[in-house]
């Protein structure tokens, strides 16, 4: 039988407890333990685009390609002022290869600036004409054209687009200072929908027809003066999806297709009490046919639900935290798999990933222990899953990537000779160790779910060669990874092995 010996990456760490885990990446764009605090994390022609802070700027546009290196765009607020705030929806665009996001640079206010790739980024619209911002937020592309959200001292927030050339206010609902746009704006069946407030009908669900150059009142869904405060409008599957509230139901999960009325899909606790609450980022994921969310039961704790269309019933998938609030947040898309954040009670909130059949995997517990490393704006680009977190000890709220195919790290703490051998297996995979001192090591097997197969718990291996075999013969085809770990769960060195 021919030996296959793997070919590692080493890696420098500070310490054990500084290591990364594997598949993960930490860009560390304020090197050192200082936090670069990214947000507003966006996916634009296969570059990561996103707001930090290095330390030496304050909050910047930055984006990173596949080179793995964050670039700074510009610094547009010279020094360690920051040049956007952290209350926005969606500052940012890509319309005809031009990167649109808000900036302040010290004088205008936070104002819409254009990055072409090549040559500074430019302002291109400031309406209060002074230090006074306009805020343009929910930048959403239709039909080659660029419309968002803006503040005018005389008309407060309302709609306006930009041809690429020209500014243009849309809408003004409520006549007058008083803002139309008071929650989220994006693009659906060819119309801009938003939030809006008036003493009629209280906050709603509007839309803008550019076809027709009219806004309209889409639906009242708490009738009357009162309001339904429409949340996290996303729109999957060619429909739009979102939360809202009424007197009788409560905070629940609603579906329009665009015409008609919205219809109401959830009303999990069926006593008045909401099912779901407005959060920041995804609230809502289509995975393998179903509207995957947080719903909250009759004791107010969140889990995962699930909506399927085909059957219209609502279903609690897992209580991936048996015995309390697991609040499930940012839910995402990431090879053929569902990614989320999640507390499962002994981990704090940390990744995960859910197949849709088995429990969910947790993927990594990036700041270990019961503390939270808070996963969020998880942005999967190509085999990247960007986003941000905690890790606690090594470098603050950073910028991170998860790929399940970077495996095959080497810790230069691990000093031995290993062979993995055959890979790819059919019935058993040899691991072969030869080290030049004695060790407690722990090998490790799991699935691409992060699932254990294998585990030989934590045992002594002396100096020289000693030889492991891990029967994988009535496994089903496909990628697994192993890990060999010391004594003090420092990763020494892991790799992916294919079932034949």
């Amino acid at each position: 039988m021919k030996r296959i010996i793997l070919t590692f990456c080493a890696w420098t760490a500070i310490n054990a407890n500084a290591q990364m885990q594997p598949g993960f990446k930490d860009f560390d764009v304020a090197s050192g333990l200082a936090s670069s605090n990214p947000v507003y994390l966006a996916d634009f022609n296969g570059k990561l685009y996103f707001y930090a802070t290095d330390g030496s700027v304050g909050k910047e546009p930055y984006y990173v390609d596949g080179s793995g290196t964050p670039v700074l765009i510009k610094d547009v607020n010279p020094g360690i002022s920051a040049s956007v705030s952290n209350n926005y929806q969606k500052p940012s665009a890509l319309m005809n290869g031009k990167y649109y996001f808000t900036s302040d640079n010290g004088f205008t206010g936070q104002e819409m600036y254009v990055y072409d790739g090549t040559n500074t980024p430019t302002i291109v619209f400031d309406p209060n004409f002074g230090p006074d911002s306009s805020s343009p937020d929910n930048y959403t592309v239709l039909n080659g054209k660029l419309y968002y959200s803006a503040i005018t001292s005389g008309e407060g927030r309302e709609l306006w687009v930009y041809n690429g050339s020209a500014n243009t206010r849309l809408t003004d609902v409520n006549n007058g200072p008083a803002s139309s746009i008071t929650g989220p704006a994006i693009d659906f069946a060819n119309r801009i929908f938003f939030v809006c407030n008036t003493p009629q009908y209280g906050s709603e669900l509007w839309s803008y027809n550019p076809v027709t150059d009219t806004t309209i009142l889409e639906a009242d869904i708490d009738s009357g003066a009162s309001s339904s405060n429409p949340a996290n409008l996303t729109v999957l599957g060619g429909k739009l999806y979102f939360s809202a509230t009424t007197f009788l139901h409560g905070r629940e999960l609603y579906v329009y297709d665009g015409t008609g009325l919205p219809q109401r899909l959830t009303d999990i606790s069926a006593d008045g009490l909401s099912s779901l609450s407005p959060v920041r980022g995804n609230a809502f994921a289509l995975y393998k046919g179903k509207i995957y969310f947080n719903g909250k039961d009759t004791s107010g704790q969140g889990h995962l639900w699930n909506y399927d269309p085909t059957n219209d019933n609502v279903t609690l998938a897992h209580k991936v935290n048996p015995n309390g609030d697991a609040s499930p947040r940012e839910f995402v898309v990431y090879n053929d798999r569902l990614f989320f954040t999640v507390n499962d009670g002994a981990n704090g909130f940390e990744l995960y990933a859910y197949d849709g059949t088995n429990s969910p995997a947790i993927i990594g517990d990036l700041c270990p222990g019961p503390n939270s490393s808070l996963p969020s704006e998880l942005t999967p680009i190509g085999n990247e899953l960007y986003f941000t977190a905690n890790n606690c000890n090594n470098s603050g709220i950073d910028l991170f990537s998860y790929n399940h195919e970077r495996v095959g790290v080497r810790n230069v703490l691990f000093d031995a000779d290993v062979q993995i051998y055959p890979n790819p297996v059919d019935r058993e995979l040899h691991i072969d160790i030869n080290l030049k001192r004695d060790e407690q090591l722990q090998i490790r097997l799991a699935d691409v779910n992060g699932r254990n197969i294998y585990d030989g718990g934590l045992l002594p291996y002396l100096f020289g060669k000693n030889k492991t075999d891990i029967p994988m013969k009535n496994l089903p085809p496909g990628n697994y990874i192993y890990y060999i770990t010391n004594k003090e769960g420092t990763t020494y060195l892991t790799g992916k092995v294919v079932k034949q």
